[in-house]
């Protein structure tokens, strides 16, 4: 409490005298157990947000976006800062060694020579140290604490890894594509249903045609109503679904090859359609990508377990915000 207090006092010192009048340049924010928040460190993690901000013309708008920035990010140093204690009770320290690896990893996965990085850090009003000190070594002392504290409540089951992949099928690669061709016989909108039954018998009767032997391309090409598609004898080419109706979709994907059925009926009029070819891309085997969906699942388990460990630790901590 000594600590606080004497802290406290150096802050309440800290005042500029202009004209007469008393004008305060530091106040505290908030107060994480023994530790302090002041607003210019609340402000120095604002300044990348400060020309967004400045783009807002109404200023109602404008002071109403900045409390919620300054809000989110005060929660956030509140959240290192309970976190940075968690570390000295556990002893953990980043060595110079680990800082210069994990900047080096950072240089290789965005590409970046040492150089770079300093000329993007300058426009943001950093310097190197800065951000190594500042940023780069509380993220490495979380991830140490969250390690040691969070870590050993995650596991992903066999079961769960199975269930990832049977859910992301079509992500890992496995879709169907099906070329069809089609005979449409349309109808107007204004069509009466006299109009609609005779063309319906119409289809009936090219339908007919093909059973009995007729040539579905060449039919296609002499009686078939889709300008698009008429010359090329009713080629719809290859497509998955989300591409034609969905009735006509459930149809044609669960035909053979060289099947025919119909009239099927749209909105514009009446198909015909045979299915020309199937291509079912394989999945990739589970074993191949097994611990791609391990990681996935654990990123996913650890983000929502490391929040309810933050939550936890907050309330059992003494957290004044003053903002």
């Amino acid at each position: 409490m000594r600590r606080l207090a004497s802290q406290l006092t150096i802050i309440s010192l800290l005042m500029v005298f202009s004209l007469g009048e008393a004008r305060i340049v530091e106040r505290i924010v908030a107060v994480v157990n023994r530790e302090i928040v002041l607003l210019s460190e609340l402000t120095e993690q604002l300044r990348p947000w400060e020309k967004q901000l400045k783009q807002i013309k109404d200023p109602a708008s404008r002071k109403k976006k900045r409390e919620e920035v300054m809000r989110k990010f005060l929660d956030r140093i509140i959240g290192y800062k309970l976190v940075e204690q968690e570390a000295r009770k556990l002893k953990l320290t980043i060595s110079e060694a680990q800082l210069e690896a994990a900047l080096k990893n950072i240089m290789k996965r965005n590409n970046l020579t040492l150089e770079q990085l300093k000329a993007a850090l300058k426009q943001d009003g950093k310097t190197l140290q800065a951000y190594k000190e500042t940023f780069l070594r509380k993220e490495l002392v979380r991830a140490q604490v969250i390690n040691v504290r969070v870590k050993s409540r995650v596991s992903v089951s066999e079961d769960e890894i199975r269930a990832k992949y049977q859910k992301n099928m079509r992500e890992l690669g496995v879709e169907t594509k099906v070329r069809a061709r089609h005979i449409f016989v349309h109808i107007t909108n204004t069509a009466s249903e006299k109009s609609v039954a005779e063309r319906k018998a119409h289809a009936n009767a090219l339908l007919k045609e093909l059973k009995a032997g007729a040539d579905f391309i060449k039919l296609a090409k002499e009686k078939s109503e889709d300008p698009v598609t008429r010359t090329d004898g009713g080629d719809l080419g290859y497509f998955a679904r989300g591409t034609l109706p969905p009735h006509v979709e459930d149809v044609l994907f669960a035909m053979k090859k060289g099947e025919v059925k119909g009239p099927l009926r749209t909105s514009r009029g009446f198909h015909i359609i045979r299915l020309e070819d199937r291509k079912d891309s394989s999945a990739r085997p589970l074993e191949d990508v097994r611990n791609q969906l391990y990681s996935q699942l654990m990123t996913e388990k650890m983000e929502k377990a490391t929040q309810g460990w933050l939550n936890e630790l907050r309330k059992r901590s003494h957290v004044d915000v003053r903002l």
